[in-house]
């Protein structure tokens, strides 16, 4: 259960009364603000979304993880959602570092947004608002996602006439390298298949792998074919997925691990993140998850056995 903390009721301070309670709703939907709550906010502040995406970033970076750094990044996405076209939600989503880790595992705060808004169902991404300009890492990972060249980007503007910056991605990335470069018809989010022929090697009827199984069969992994998915559970019994991100320059993209790791961590402000179990189930290709997931949870939980599943 999501428990409000004295930061975040900080952060509220800097809103009106009468719109807090859907600001603390939120917080309780695991860091999601709804359409309903996003209408109801921009009437009583009388601003329009993009304003509001940067009103949120301080709450976001309350969410990120930076032990390594100490260097806070808050981002903000709209997504289009599945059920409905027109219909729409805003994501949060931080940095995450992990101690004793290379850096290129640390989880950059659109990815982290993105992530997050994909595995609860976004079909389309439409704006991402960042309280950092976005590093060149994390242009190219935007640059994977479908309709990329509509994808607005709001940061702030420190010292100007107007508060805030709205550039398309292609402004802030030309000529840049993407999935259709490739060869690819369509981008991470994009009119994909769901692979759900994919089948364990060994028949296994636990509830639990069967998540990981189905994370995998929806899994983003065009270049190697390397479909891998990841099950996380905490020792308050809740479950958290993570598929598998890959990206035309290959660097960019997100673990499995690091994709579930991002959903627990945005599912709770007070983090607690004690783990009890992690499955990871692949379709092994020329690459393989195991190894990079097996480190990273070394150093989150060197008690926890990683259990690993081969699929077809």
């Amino acid at each position: 259960m999501n428990r409000i903390n004295a930061p975040f009721e900080k952060e509220l301070s800097h809103f009106p009364e009468e719109g807090r309670d859907h600001l603390r709703a939120m917080i309780k939907n695991g860091a999601v603000l709804t359409e309903e709550g996003c209408e109801a906010l921009l009437t009583t502040l009388e601003i329009d979304l993009e304003q509001l995406m940067l009103r949120l970033l301080p709450l976001a970076k309350l969410y990120a993880s930076t032990p390594v750094s100490d260097y806070k990044v808050g981002a903000v996405v709209k997504g289009i959602l599945r059920c409905k076209k027109k219909a729409y939600a805003l994501y949060l989503g931080a940095n995450m570092e992990f101690l004793g880790q290379a850096l290129n595992q640390s989880l950059h705060a659109e990815q982290a947004a993105v992530m997050y808004a994909w595995q609860r169902g976004v079909k389309q991404v439409q704006a991402v608002a960042v309280s950092e300009s976005p590093c060149g890492h994390c242009r190219q990972f935007l640059m994977e996602l479908e309709k990329s060249d509509s994808i607005r980007i709001i940061t702030p503007v420190k010292q100007a006439k107007k508060d805030y910056r709205v550039q398309f991605l292609p402004e802030l990335l030309p000529q840049g390298f993407g999935p259709h470069d490739l060869n690819r018809e369509t981008g991470m989010m994009g009119n994909q298949t769901q692979n759900l022929s994919l089948r364990l090697l060994k028949a296994n009827d636990d509830p639990f792998v069967a998540e990981a199984l189905n994370a995998a069969s929806q899994s983003y992994a065009p270049y190697s074919d390397n479909l891998a998915g990841c099950a996380i559970g905490n020792r308050d019994g809740d479950i958290y997925i993570g598929r598998y991100a890959e990206n035309a320059a290959f660097n960019p993209g997100v673990s499995p691990f690091q994709a579930a790791i991002c959903c627990m961590n945005m599912d709770r402000i007070v983090k607690r993140n004690e783990i009890k179990r992690v499955v990871l189930v692949e379709k092994k290709t020329k690459i393989s998850q195991y190894h990079q997931t097996f480190q990273l949870l070394k150093s989150l939980a060197p008690e926890i056995h990683l259990e690993y599943f081969e699929a077809e």
